[in-house]
């Protein structure tokens, strides 16, 4: 299959749903260049694809984390695997699965570099490692998303803050500022910065990947002020990261689940995800996609490598 593209980025946004108008939504009326539509009544951002896709499958009960991410990553029906939706941490056996059926080892097994650019802490980073490639035994202490799974295994490295330090990565709350609080050492920045940090590391790399993930926090904490300082952050990030990218690069933004968008519930909900894309291919994505299956397959077509 012929590569299309100079390379794709994917940001996940965790818990994010296309919302409607009123007083619970913290999307509605705020701010916004990109998410404007989840508060929805917004128009599309202009020069953007933007789509929304099930975060269900059909399946009972409210999406989860553990196989919403999974789903993303794997392209795989990962609900039915596990029997339901499963929330926070993949299991034992979701991780085993995950850890080989996930779209950038399949860009590592056909020759492409995939890396995370989220800048983790460095002795975390290394003990996550060792516990996805099983040199070290998993303990219900040191729980790891499906995301830190798919960035270990199959010959991945996580980043640290020496890739922070240098601007080809970011930290999950862009500006260093909650991190730092934390003795973490990174640089202060703004959302653009942290833009400019991850797309100068996607540039490094075939297949690249960034989370956000105090979205879905703010939305258990049905707190109006913690939502929209997260959505101002964010849309700030998002706005830079698309303007910056160049026609030949693909870079994508989706979700796992509902939750942001209604502050009147703490916990999940039933919402489709924003898909918005730019670049060459994005309006195939945005055209086809239908779930969370459909973006790991489009990603890996792009980059010529025809998933299995």
């Amino acid at each position: 299959m012929a590569r299309s593209i100079a390379r794709a980025l994917l940001v996940f946004v965790d818990g994010i749903g296309m919302g409607a108008p009123g007083a619970q939504n913290p999307f509605h009326g705020a701010p916004t260049r990109v998410l404007g539509p989840l508060g929805g009544e917004a128009d599309p951002p202009r020069g953007l694809g933007f789509g929304a896709i099930d975060a269900t499958l059909g399946y009972s009960g409210l999406p989860q984390s553990a196989t919403g991410q999974a789903m993303l990553f794997s392209g795989s029906d990962t609900i039915g695997m596990e029997g339901g939706h499963a929330p926070a941490f993949p299991s034992p056996r979701l991780m085993a699965y995950l850890a080989e059926n996930n779209m950038f080892a399949t860009a590592r097994a056909n020759g492409l570099e995939a890396e995370f650019l989220n800048g983790f802490d460095t002795a975390r980073a290394e003990r996550a490692t060792r516990i996805v490639r099983g040199e070290e035994p998993r303990t219900r202490a040191f729980p790891l998303s499906a995301s830190t799974i798919c960035g270990a295994a199959a010959g991945g490295r996580l980043r640290t803050a020496a890739d922070v330090e240098r601007g080809v990565a970011a930290t999950f709350d862009l500006t260093g500022e909650i991190v730092r609080g934390f003795g973490y050492p990174a640089p202060l920045r703004s959302p653009e910065s942290a833009a400019r940090a991850v797309l100068a590391g996607a540039r490094e790399l075939d297949l690249s990947y960034f989370e956000l993930f105090l979205t879905d926090k703010a939305g258990h904490s049905q707190d109006m002020a913690f939502a929209r300082s997260e959505i101002a952050k964010v849309d700030q990030f998002l706005e830079a990261l698309f303007a910056l990218a160049h026609d030949d690069e693909l870079v994508v933004m989706t979700s796992d689940h509902g939750n942001l968008e209604d502050l009147g519930t703490g916990g999940h909900t039933l919402a489709r995800v924003p898909l918005v894309a730019k670049g060459h291919t994005s309006e195939a994505l945005i055209t086809h996609a239908k779930d969370l299956r459909d973006v790991a397959p489009h990603l890996l077509a792009a980059l010529g490598i025809e998933a299995k």
